[in-house]
């Protein structure tokens, strides 16, 4: 995020306004943006309210859809009478309160778990010992692990909550600090979680349970690591600190529900005195859109994985290639949006130097092979077997489908017939 931070110059107002400052001023941009983040936001809040029911499901020992309706209920209440400041004051009170709570848990974890080498010894007998590696690399490996902190990396970028504490900020300065602050505050904090998880699984092979589903393995720990009376206190902590993140999302939610898509579904701007009663039917659709979403899903992690893989990559390389590419476009910022997917932004790259390559290369082979080489390895492979692939359907056949497509393009007023198809690099470079 400390890519983005100038933004707070800017004077925006939501993630969609700033991605239309990207690109040209296009409004389409911003209409389209403001669906896709109001989807994203209403994605992270039903992952929030399925947290936040896992942990007083684990209390109460109530169903998850009644957990998940108390939940949303909290969610309304909380963020109807105390707005956003309300959430930012708790967020504080909260995350003290978690934090020693974790750090508590954590410090017995170990010693419940027999000990360091016990925990060792544990995942090696299950046939896990390279869970027991720095980070996980011995069980996942190198890529694997990239992969993780990139997929990480395009989650924040994409989602607009992160951009709310840039906009809100007193300054860029401050933003910054906040951002740097945060990163390193999370590095240690994904030490803390580990050892809590480590220990968690030892405890419960050696007790002989078997936890329904990860995400209950810090109420698993803050009930069997602590007394009773505190373990309770922290796990409604944690459901609390839950909350609180979760009513970030709803408040940016509404925030981009009336800036940027009921403007573009009606055309019409809601006026300042009308937005505290008309953000509050806002809120009601915005959360109940959230709950709607997590009666079909109850994992934690696969609702990550499943639902917000699906949306957040595309926004994530539109908002990078608009925010350090000057030669962006909107139009290729739509195709990054709406694809949610770094491969497709991949290989419409890789083809539009298919097609200036070839045309280089037949003018000047030498500048052509010169920036051939500049290009990655695995880029190379590509276009080699690209090549491979479209050299296995080169002879006579091809031959003949080039002439009659020829014929039909001429006959439907294609004067250039096949030639024509060399004007798409003019146009691409042109534009």
């Amino acid at each position: 995020m400390l890519l983005f931070t100038k933004a707070r110059n800017k004077g925006f107002l939501t993630m969609s306004e700033e991605a239309q400052y990207y690109y040209g001023g296009k409004k389409i941009i911003r209409q389209v943006m403001g669906f896709m983040m109001f989807v994203i936001e209403i994605i992270w809040l039903g992952n929030h309210l399925n947290g936040g029911a896992k942990y007083l499901a684990y209390v109460t020992q109530l169903p998850d859809v009644t957990c998940k309706i108390i939940t949303v209920l909290g969610f309304g209440i909380y963020v109807f009478i105390g707005g956003y400041m309300a959430v930012v004051t708790t967020d504080a009170v909260q995350f003290i309160a978690i934090l020693i709570g974790f750090l508590t848990i954590a410090f017995r974890a170990i010693p419940m778990a027999g000990g360091y080498q016990n925990v060792v010894d544990t995942f090696t007998a299950v046939g896990k010992p390279g869970a027991m590696t720095f980070y996980g690399l011995g069980s996942y490996g190198v890529m694997a692990a990239i992969a993780l902190v990139l997929s990480t990396a395009m989650g924040v970028i994409g989602t607009p909550t992160h951009r709310t504490r840039i906009y809100t900020s007193k300054d860029e300065k401050t933003a910054r600090k906040a951002f740097l602050g945060q990163g390193i505050l999370l590095f240690g904090w994904s030490f803390v979680t580990a050892i809590i998880g480590m220990s968690c699984f030892t405890i419960a092979t050696m007790n002989g349970d078997t936890l329904a589903s990860g995400d209950y393995a810090f109420a698993y720990m803050a009930t069997n690591a602590l007394p009773p009376v505190v373990g309770m206190l922290f796990m409604i902590c944690g459901l609390s600190a839950t909350m609180s993140s979760g009513d970030s999302d709803a408040i940016s939610g509404v925030t981009i529900l009336l800036t940027d898509v009921y403007p573009s579904i009606t055309g019409k701007t809601i006026k300042e005195e009308d937005y505290a009663k008309v953000s509050r039917v806002a809120l009601i659709c915005t959360l109940g859109a959230a709950f709607f979403i997590t009666l079909f899903v109850n994992d934690v992690i696969g609702y990550i994985s499943t639902i917000v893989g699906a949306f957040l990559p595309g926004v994530a390389v539109a908002m990078l290639l608009g925010r350090f590419w000057k030669r962006v476009n909107w139009q290729g910022g739509l195709a990054c949006i709406g694809s949610g997917d770094a491969d497709f932004v991949y290989s419409g790259y890789l083809l539009g130097f298919i097609y200036a390559g070839n045309a280089l290369a037949a003018r000047d082979y030498r500048a052509y092979a010169d920036l051939y080489y500049e290009l990655p390895e695995a880029v190379q492979e590509d276009l080699l077997q690209n090549y491979i692939f479209w050299e296995a359907w080169d002879g006579a056949v091809a031959e003949a489908a080039n002439k009659m497509n020829d014929t039909y393009l001429k006959i439907n007023d294609q004067k250039d017939g096949v030639e024509s198809y060399g004007r798409v690099v003019d146009l691409m470079l042109s534009h």
